[in-house]
């Protein structure tokens, strides 16, 4: 499970699945974390830093949708054209 949370949480936070890799990136270096307390694995290190990775990944990848949909709104406010350039181009 570590090593799934790893390589799960390194793929979320460089884009290739963004948020789905960091969410089972999470859970699975929670359960990874859990395994190598009970003395089920060996590789407790890697499930933790997945963990974390998952996080910081999850985080980031929420604030850039927030900017993303900031930006846009500010852009159609500030240009209330651009919905009708938009919808003539179809």
């Amino acid at each position: 499970m570590g090593t799934a949370a790893l390589v799960l949480s390194i793929l979320g936070l460089v884009g290739c699945i963004p948020l789905i890799g960091s969410i089972l990136g999470i859970i699975f270096g929670r359960i990874g974390m859990k395994n190598a307390a009970e003395g089920r694995a060996t590789n407790g290190g890697a499930a933790k830093a997945g963990f974390i990775i998952g996080i910081v990944s999850l985080v980031l990848w929420i604030i850039i949708t927030i900017l993303y949909v900031v930006f846009f709104a500010a852009a159609i406010a500030n240009n209330p054209e651009i919905l009708n350039e938009v919808n003539s181009t179809n």
